[in-house]
């Protein structure tokens, strides 16, 4: 063979090789330059919304400052305890001592903490108790105007003996559900 003719051959095999490769490798290349200019606006997006919240960061701040400010300006009027049942046992007691006050006896009661494994619980207060109208009114509206948090749920009044004695003061049977809110506080840990 003629080095004529190997140059021809060289540049023939050179231009399909250049040919093919066009075909195949362009389409790729630009599927792989499309690709990576979507990241990049993506990567931009993403910087955008990042800067947007780093900006609002000390919004959000003020924010959580004043919502815990809240919380702790609640806590005196939430009852405490290291568990739900706890707290259901100082509410119990608040009450007792208030109905104490008034003159008024207190039956029964049945306290049910709110089941919920969370910082804040609902705790419910069944309660039946005795006395004169004005012990009852007074000792129902102290519990309602307490600083705590309590809410009478229901309320229900009888006269087990209608039939008193002028000189006698009538006695009053009073069912309540009594609802209040606590806060359990954190064991710490040594």
């Amino acid at each position: 063979m003629a080095p004529r003719e190997r140059r021809a051959i060289v540049l023939g095999l050179s231009a399909i090789a250049l040919t093919w490769g066009a075909l195949r490798g362009v389409p790729k290349a630009r599927a792989a330059a499309h690709a990576l200019g979507e990241r990049r606006a993506a990567a931009e997006i993403a910087l955008i919304r990042a800067r947007e919240a780093l900006a609002l960061e000390p919004v959000a701040r003020e924010s959580l400052g004043v919502r815990a400010a809240r919380l702790v300006a609640w806590a005196p009027r939430l009852f405490g305890g290291a568990t739900a049942s706890e707290a259901a046992a100082e509410l119990s007691s608040f009450v007792t001592g208030a109905a104490a006050v008034r003159r008024v006896r207190v039956i029964r009661q049945d306290a049910r903490p709110d089941s919920s494994a969370s910082l804040f619980v609902r705790l419910t207060l069944r309660l039946e108790a005795e006395g004169d109208v004005e012990g009852l009114a007074g000792w129902i509206a102290s519990l309602e105007e307490s600083p705590r948090l309590i809410e009478v749920q229901s309320l229900g009044i009888s006269a087990p003996e209608p039939g008193a004695s002028p000189g006698q003061a009538e006695r009053l049977h009073a069912e309540l559900v009594l609802v209040g809110w606590g806060a359990i506080r954190q064991a710490r840990r040594s």
